[in-house]
């Protein structure tokens, strides 16, 4: 007996005729095995002679050699040397104690041992960076020195691969926001159809296509609040408009026009002035026309839509159009805005969205934008959170120019991170961030643009901040150029037209539209004291343009702890508050980030960050300092930095 491969086997040692003489007994007694058919084959050839009976056996000597155990041999076995069958049953025994014993480990380590880091599923609004933009400013290709949809279609791998964005936010494109009789911009003369200007259904079904290619959501603008006079709504009788109050016959309207427009012989109230009216949106009627809208561009495949100028939305409460002020300009009238009405609109709005939400069984976004209300958030709260409940999204104007008051720049007791840092976790994660919107101007503060990608809630990049350039600066808006001297709601001023500009490309405006063979571009860029287009900020050897900060920002934002995280304020003394703010950005599980605006720091100081973590790396340097270097891990987290010259800077940490 010998054992190969773990297998026993038996060893016969027979001679050919010994083996013959035994199967034949074999036979006799009626006994089967392995070697049956080969005996009776010996036994039909046995008039061979013994030399050819010898070679057949040879040939078949592998079978002969040996044979497994039999279930008769085992048990014969286990008679006769028992210790087989307790090597066995121990065996079993010890593989069983193994199993099990590493079962009860498992299931101790699952229940006591230290969890792995949970990821929130987010919606597409919150795990990506947001693009809003000007169709009509973005890019002609149709010669016309106006932007259109096909213009933007072929820019799809600048806002995917650049900027790097996963939806875009599309200003209004329907039908009079350009082309009207009364040469403004801003006109609703029918929500179904888009402006000429900007190009036909089936251009818009191709960019729709090619940015969902992308991996690009699309959102459009729609501005329910007013209608202009001649938008069929009014002929055909399918919605209620504001009535107007007598006693308001000397009130000024947002723009210093009158509030009253007469239609047919009656008077309507018009928040924006004549050629807009104003739509009673408390209206059954007026509602179900704007369901209809909804219902018609959901059924084109858009990702979900920006209801604009949502502060304005209802204004019929009692008392409220008696608190306006002669000029709005010269009061921000607060008292007549933010109606609870307003959110009861939104909220309808979103009853209607959540049928396609669940019909579709795809995510649709619900933001909502304040509008040009002339006046900002100073040191108080957002009066927008007051869509918390009903809205995805809200715009913030935390980070635009003067906090979204168009009056003259005020002072401010609370910083921008001291202010934000008093929001709850669960508002900051509604506040949409942006340095501009379609209602405040561009502005060239590059701190405010990094800390909308940096500080907790929901980043989006207005088109050409990316750039940094500051349409703050001009004086005049383009003639040859969109908007062809057109005014957004014939506005007195340029304070919101100034964010319907031509996208910064390149210098003779090329980009923008191949058909320019003049100065028209260049001249409109001479209004900038800081030329920063496209073009320049991605040139080779160009790697600390604004455009660079912003895509490292982007990618950098991808870390849990920033996409996600929470926020706390780091305070380094009375003597530093001046000169340095700082926060952390922090999640459970994850590394955390540390970010430090230093500001005019005229002499050397010690970064001690040794509260939050014992070692660092630095991810970003903005502007890039010569003490300083990116992506080298430190033993420490007290930073010598010396004495900067009168700037700004922006420095972010990893905890290593």
């Amino acid at each position: 007996m010998k054992i190969v491969d773990g297998l026993l086997f038996m060893k016969n040692l027979e001679n050919p005729k010994q083996i013959t003489e035994r199967k034949k007994i074999d036979l006799e007694n009626g006994e089967h095995n392995y070697s049956k058919n080969f005996d009776r084959t010996l036994t039909e050839e046995q008039e061979e002679d013994a030399t050819s009976f010898s070679s057949k056996l040879l040939e078949h000597k592998s079978q002969l050699e040996s044979r497994l155990l039999t279930r008769e041999d085992l048990i014969n076995l286990d008679e006769t040397e028992p210790r087989w069958r307790y090597i066995r049953i121990g065996l079993l025994i010890g593989f069983g104690i193994i199993f099990f014993g590493l079962l009860a480990a498992c299931i101790v380590y699952i229940i006591v041992g230290e969890k792995c880091p949970s990821v929130p599923k987010l919606p597409f609004w919150k795990s990506t960076v947001g693009y809003w933009l000007d169709v009509f400013a973005f890019k002609d290709s149709s010669g016309d020195l106006v932007g259109d949809l096909n213009g933007l279609t072929s820019e799809v791998d600048y806002i995917k691969t650049v900027v790097g964005a996963g939806y875009v936010i599309l200003g209004p494109i329907t039908k009079g926001f350009y082309n009207n009789s009364y040469n403004i911009l801003g006109l609703v003369e029918d929500y179904k159809q888009l402006d000429e200007a900007v190009g036909t259904m089936d251009d818009f079904r191709v960019l729709l296509k090619q940015f969902h290619k992308k991996d690009i959501k699309v959102i459009l603008t729609f501005d329910f609040n007013a209608i202009s006079i001649n938008h069929k709504w009014i002929t055909e009788n399918k919605v209620k408009l504001n009535s107007f109050e007598n006693s308001l016959n000397n009130e000024m309207s947002r723009y210093g026009k009158a509030i009253n427009v007469d239609i047919g012989g009656q008077k309507f109230y018009s928040v924006f002035g004549s050629p807009n009216v104003d739509l009673d949106l408390t209206s059954s009627e007026t509602q179900k026309a704007i369901f209809d809208v909804i219902h018609f561009w959901m059924k084109e495949g858009i990702d979900g839509i920006l209801l604009d100028n949502a502060a304005f939305f209802v204004e019929e409460e009692e008392g409220t159009q008696g608190n306006l002020g002669s000029t709005w300009s010269e009061n921000c009238p607060n008292s007549q805005l933010y109606r609870n009405g307003s959110v009861k609109f939104v909220e309808i709005v979103r009853e209607e969205m959540n049928k396609w939400i669940k019909e579709s069984g795809k995510e649709k976004l619900l933001a909502v934008n304040s509008g040009d209300t002339g006046c900002g958030v100073g040191d108080n709260p957002d009066p927008m959170l007051m869509f918390r409940d009903v809205a995805d999204l809200i715009i913030s104007r935390e980070l635009v120019f003067n906090r979204g008051r168009s009056e003259m720049r005020e002072s401010f007791d609370k910083t921008t991170i001291e202010k934000y840092s008093t929001y709850s976790d669960s508002d900051r994660e509604k506040l949409g961030l942006i340095a501009s919107t379609s209602n405040n101007p561009t502005d060239s503060d590059v701190t405010q643009l990094a800390l909308t990608l940096l500080l907790p809630g929901q980043p989006i990049i207005y088109y050409g901040t990316e750039t940094g350039i500051s349409t703050m600066e001009l004086s005049l808006i383009p003639e040859k150029l969109y908007p062809k001297g057109k005014r957004y709601n014939d506005e007195v001023g340029f304070w919101s037209t100034r964010s319907h500009l031509p996208m910064p490309w390149d210098f003779n405006g090329r980009r923008f539209s191949a058909t320019i063979n003049d100065s028209s571009f260049s001249d409109y860029l001479d209004g900038y004291s800081h030329k920063e287009t496209v073009e320049i900020q991605l040139a080779e050897g160009n790697n600390l343009s604004k455009l660079h900060l912003v895509k490292k920002l982007v990618t950098l934002r991808q870390h849990h702890s920033l996409k996600w995280g929470t926020m706390e304020r780091i305070s380094f003394g009375e003597a530093s508050s001046d000169h340095v703010e700082a926060f952390v950005r922090k999640a459970k599980g994850f590394p955390s980030f540390i970010v430090v605006i230093l500001k005019q720091l005229m002499e050397d100081y010690l970064l001690d960050l040794t509260s939050v973590c014992s070692s660092v790396t630095s991810k970003i340097i903005y502007p890039s300092h010569p003490h300083l270097q990116v992506d080298i891990p430190l033993t420490t987290s007290k930073i010598y930095i010396p004495k900067m010259d009168n700037s700004n800077y922006i420095l972010v940490f990893h905890c290593n």
